[in-house]
């Protein structure tokens, strides 16, 4: 039963390789227009450039971002002043 499974197996990814490898020559074989088929232009039509509007900051930009980076500054600095207050004060003792 395993011989069996393993010809499905094998015949299943021989097929999805031949299908992946063909499809995109199937596609690409498209039909051209002939040159009996007339193109038919758009008129020209003059679009003004919009005037330039001053965009102002979204919410996040202007009061998450700000907040997120102070938030962390403060984190790091506490961060260190604890390290050095537990850890290093604790490393070194004074001998008399």
């Amino acid at each position: 039963m395993t011989h069996t499974l393993r010809r499905t197996f094998a015949l299943f990814v021989l097929a999805a390789a031949s299908l992946s490898v063909a499809a995109p020559a199937v596609m690409a074989s498209s039909v051209l227009p002939s040159s009996n088929d007339t193109v038919i232009a758009q008129p020209y039509v003059e679009v003004e450039p919009a005037a330039d509007e001053a965009d102002e900051p979204q919410w996040t930009y202007r009061y998450l971002i700000p907040t997120v980076v102070a938030l962390t500054v403060v984190l790091i600095i506490g961060t260190v002043i604890m390290y050095f207050v537990k850890v290093v004060r604790g490393r070194y003792t004074v001998v008399e």
